[in-house]
């Protein structure tokens, strides 16, 4: 027997997808200040990649979910939102790859 959310969390996962990308943008902004203080900029590149492939897989999980229940509000929100934060986060990675991380 299958058990729903109860009401109170449902509306919550309409959220979740910005919640992925703030913390997406603070890891990835985190880590940059970091290997620039201790002189490691080789390493940003990486971190960036690493993150931004996490965030991007979890967001896309996030937006099949919502895609599956389109037929409720929830459901369609909560893939609206995970999809324009998949774009967020795609559009601040780009500046890992354009720029130089400690310049």
């Amino acid at each position: 027997m299958r058990r729903d959310a109860p009401k109170a969390v449902s509306p919550l996962w309409i959220g979740a997808g910005a919640i992925i990308w703030a913390l997406h943008f603070i890891a990835i902004y985190s880590v940059t200040a970091l290997a620039c203080a201790r002189a490691l900029p080789r390493a940003v590149p990486f971190a960036i990649a690493a993150a931004t492939l996490l965030a991007a897989g979890v967001t896309a999980a996030l937006i099949v979910k919502g895609y599956r229940g389109r037929a409720s509000f929830i459901g369609w929100m909560t893939a609206s939102v995970a999809a324009l934060a998949l774009v967020a986060i795609v559009y601040e990675s780009v500046g890992a790859v354009v720029l130089p991380p400690c310049g």
